[in-house]
């Protein structure tokens, strides 16, 4: 590219954004578009378009320059296109329809959440002082589990599964044994990989199983309620306390989350919240659950009957 095209470039995205900002000088409640109830005034406008860009100011700036007012017009009838099924919706009493309605207040409801948390965000310390104080502070939280690294075939029957072990032996190719007989829709197209897996999150026997196999050894058939699993230890690794800089992106999660909470617990107290147990007792005419018993539940007596 020139220099030439590189000046002239400049200069028309300068322009552009001048012209950009004379538009917001400008009186920008005066209505461009109405129909029914419904109003868009020329700054509602503009930031209508902006949306439809990307959010990319610039990119208004040189719509607006290049676009003659048949455009412009032809822009606003598309807006008034969904302002009038809106309109119509409304005068036919569809916005009180429950779900609609519905709908509506739940979406003014995430609308205003995410203005709120976008508001309160600007005064949240994110810097990595503050981060590798949270870390620092929390260091518990950022800890690498032992896990084991397993891939499993899955399959209905232990007959299924031995087949599977025979032909693990003969093909000694565990993947392609995986992919032709795993009942597992998710981990059968990759060869049965279940990636890393800390202990608890698989079934109990399948823990016991694994738990002192060696590597890269077969293991089973082994049952649960899911079916029949043949499996094999891939690799191991330790507890490891995860340094800042292998922790930080969680810790800017984490940092973020702490400040949520302590708005939520802010604005608890201030606003309250009341949750209607007995209202949720028994919903689409299903009861809850009972509650399981704890082993002190269990334990303790019923109190003994007054007596007459």
């Amino acid at each position: 590219m020139s220099v030439m095209k590189k000046i002239a470039i400049a200069a028309l995205i300068a322009l552009a954004v001048f012209q950009a900002s004379a538009y917001a000088a400008e009186d920008n409640n005066e209505t461009a578009v109405k129909v029914g109830s419904y109003t868009l005034n020329k700054g509602e406008f503009i930031t209508l378009l902006q949306t439809t860009a990307g959010d990319n100011a610039m990119m208004v700036g040189l719509m607006l320059q290049q676009s003659t007012l048949p455009e412009r017009v032809e822009m606003a009838k598309q807006m008034s296109d969904a302002m009038l099924f809106a309109e119509a919706a409304k005068q036919s009493g569809l916005a009180s329809r429950e779900d609609v309605a519905l709908k509506v207040k739940w979406q003014e409801v995430q609308i205003l959440l995410e203005a709120y948390l976008q508001e309160a965000s600007r005064k949240w310390d994110m810097g990595e002082k503050a981060q590798k104080a949270y870390y620092n502070d929390n260091k518990e939280e950022f800890v690498q589990q032992p896990a084991t690294h397993l891939r499993h075939i899955m399959t209905s029957s232990e007959k299924d599964a031995t087949a599977a072990i025979l032909d693990i032996y003969k093909n000694k190719d565990f993947a392609k044994t995986a992919e032709q007989y795993s009942r597992d829709p998710n981990t059968a197209p990759r060869g049965g990989d279940l990636g890393w897996m800390e202990k608890g999150t698989m079934p109990e026997a399948i823990d016991k199983a694994t738990e002192g196999a060696r590597e890269n050894t077969l293991i089973g058939p082994v049952k649960t309620d899911l079916g029949w699993h043949v499996l094999e230890v891939l690799e191991r690794r330790d507890r490891k306390q995860l340094s800042f800089e292998e922790a930080q992106q969680e810790v800017i999660q984490r940092l973020q989350l702490s400040y949520i909470n302590a708005e939520l617990q802010k604005l608890r107290d201030r606003i309250g919240v009341d949750i209607n147990e007995k209202a949720l007792e028994v919903l689409a005419g299903i009861p809850a659950a009972p509650l399981e018993k704890t082993p002190e539940a269990a334990d303790e007596k019923p109190a003994e009957e007054k007596k007459d």
